[in-house]
């Protein structure tokens, strides 16, 4: 080491003075974190911040809707509805001219920000003169029709030229198809209702071809309209550039349908139509659908989410009156469903939506067509049998003892409900939980849960006392038992070939004594009635028998002891 360096070290030695704190800098704990930056900055720099946003092309941009409204309004500016209308035309169509020039000539200088906010504007703006002209109700066709082909010549200029001129924006030949649909869509429509106006007679009203054609309106065109969105190409990794982002097209689309709606709904007021819950319900379920078809395959969890919405769409159309709509969106779920079911079979989600919505389905039906099918059913009857049918299905399914015994009190609750008026409805309840039970055990595999044999064990002990009890009830016949039993032990002999279950003897023999315990009751009433000589008669020849049955199989059950008497 330098000697020159030692002159700064105490003593002599080498080691380096150790280090102080500052004082004048706070490090005690209980101090909190240092602010961002940002949150100190002034007045001036939040000035710029703003403004470098350019809000003055939205300021423009409304000012031009204010001013466009003020004049439609205004009978002292300019005399006539229709003189009205070709100013305001007038003036959006050059306002959007002078948007497209000016988008392309900061396109051509690299302001990417500056040039989008007015391609957007532009967007937004393109339907707008077809809402001008659903708004001045009292011009002529000829009127109408010549501002409605101007519309059009100008839009497919205004395009055509961003296409060309702007080359780094994201417009796909698929958008721009579907913008012509959307653009003719726009033109149609105050036509439609210009023609279909006059067929209205009086107001609020519920009926009739104009009625009808409104109503199809919001049902299925706006709704066949959003769908479009589903033809755009899916996002793609885009370029670095603003005008290049993948996300553009679908932004842009938005713009129109959303444009769209406003002139669906513009027409409805100058017309005097209602808007009602139930007509957004079509255009929700599109949206439902659309979103969850375009998300991400992963995470799975966020995409089985994402179908979720289609189900509680229709509640949109459950007011009085609008069964109908609900109805339909709803079959369309259990078709939509259980076509992603079967074409996807790891899916499970999609068919257990698909069976909820179909009890859905019938629980919006109206009572008479359901006691068309079956004769004093209701609505809320027919859905918690489709629940509770659901529920067993799924117990019965899986291997777990313990969701037996829920399948097997959900099975002898139906069984009560639906027979509620027998008078043997409680045995037959019984019975059916048993009998459940019992075959669901079939397909347990013991060694995995501890207890499973003794619980059969335990439930066919008590299926045959319960049947023995129920034979010595009022009104119970013999055949009665016999009927669940003969079932149980049948399935059990078509399943023991296949899978070897002779250990379960548990379950044929609680069958079999089910099954004697009617013929077993029956005759032990006939020997209460038998003579008791005739009894006695009997039995010494019964004993008779045995006995000699006991001395021929001695030599099988008794070795030592026969030996023992032949030596």
């Amino acid at each position: 080491m330098n000697e020159n360096d030692k002159s700064n070290v105490p003593n002599g030695s080498d080691v380096p003075p150790p280090i102080t704190p500052n004082p004048t800098v706070e490090t005690s704990p209980d101090l909190p974190p240092p602010r961002p930056n940002h949150v100190n900055k002034p007045l001036s720099w939040w000035l710029r911040k703003f403004f470098a946003c350019n809000p003055f092309y939205l300021v423009s941009a409304a000012l031009l809707l204010y001013g466009c409204y003020r004049v439609s309004i205004d009978e002292t500016f300019v005399k006539g509805e229709t003189a009205r209308l070709l100013f305001n035309f007038s003036a959006v169509q050059v306002y959007e001219l002078l948007l497209v020039g000016v988008a392309i000539f900061l396109a051509r200088r690299c302001l990417w920000y500056d040039s989008m906010v007015l391609v957007g504007l532009e967007n937004l703006l393109v339907f707008v003169p077809f809402i001008l002209i659903s708004l001045a109700a009292l011009t002529g066709w000829r009127i109408t029709a010549a501002v409605c082909a101007t519309a059009v010549i100008m839009a497919a200029l205004r395009f055509g030229g961003l296409r060309r001129y702007f080359a780094e924006l994201n417009l796909p030949g698929s958008l721009l198809g579907v913008g012509s649909v959307l653009l003719a869509l726009n033109v149609a429509l105050p036509l439609t209702y210009r023609h279909y106006i006059n067929l209205k007679i009086g107001v609020d009203l519920d009926a009739g071809p104009d009625y009808i054609m409104n109503e199809c309106m919001w049902l299925l065109v706006l709704p066949a309209a959003l769908a479009l969105v589903n033809f755009l190409p899916r996002a793609q990794s885009g370029g670095d550039l603003l005008p290049q982002r993948r996300w553009l097209p679908m932004g842009l689309f938005a713009l129109w349908i959303t444009v769209t709606g406003l002139h669906l709904w513009a027409l409805d007021y100058v017309y005097g139509y209602h808007l009602r819950p139930d007509l957004f319900a079509p255009v929700g379920w599109v949206v439902a659908w659309t979103i969850f078809l375009r998300a991400p395959a992963t995470p799975a969890a966020l995409k089985y989410a994402l179908m979720v919405p289609a189900v509680a769409v229709p509640f949109l159309a459950g007011t009085p009156g609008t069964e109908k709509t609900y109805l339909a969106i709803m079959a369309l779920n259990v078709g939509a469903f259980g076509v992603m079911r079967f074409l996807r079979g790891g899916n499970r989600f999609a068919g257990h939506l698909a069976y909820g919505s179909a009890l859905l389905f019938v629980a919006g039906l109206p009572e008479t067509w359901i006691q068309l099918v079956i004769h004093g059913a209701t609505a809320e009857g027919c859905v918690a049998a489709g629940l509770a049918a659901y529920l067993m299905f799924w117990t019965a399914w899986l291997r777990d003892p313990k969701l037996a015994v829920l399948g097997a009190t959900l099975f002898g609750i139906v069984i009560a409900v639906v027979f509620h008026s027998h008078s043997n409805v409680i045995n037959w309840a019984l019975q059916g939980g048993f009998v459940f039970f019992l075959l669901h055990s079939l397909r347990w595999n013991d060694a995995e849960h501890v207890g499973a044999g003794a619980s059969r064990t335990f439930v066919g002990i008590i299926w045959a006392i319960q049947s023995f009890v129920w034979m010595n009830c009022e009104g119970a016949r013999f055949w009665m038992p016999f009927i669940p039993g003969v079932l149980v032990f049948a399935i059990y002999c078509v399943l023991l070939p296949g899978r070897g279950i002779w250990q379960l003897l548990a379950v044929p023999a609680s069958a079999l004594g089910v099954i004697l315990s009617g013929p077993c009751c029956l005759a032990i009433e006939r020997l209460r009635s038998t003579p008791a000589g005739l009894l006695a008669v009997v039995a010494s020849f019964l004993f008779l028998g045995l006995g000699t049955v006991a001395a021929l199989t001695r030599e099988l059950w008794h070795h030592h002891e026969y030996k023992t008497d032949r030596k």
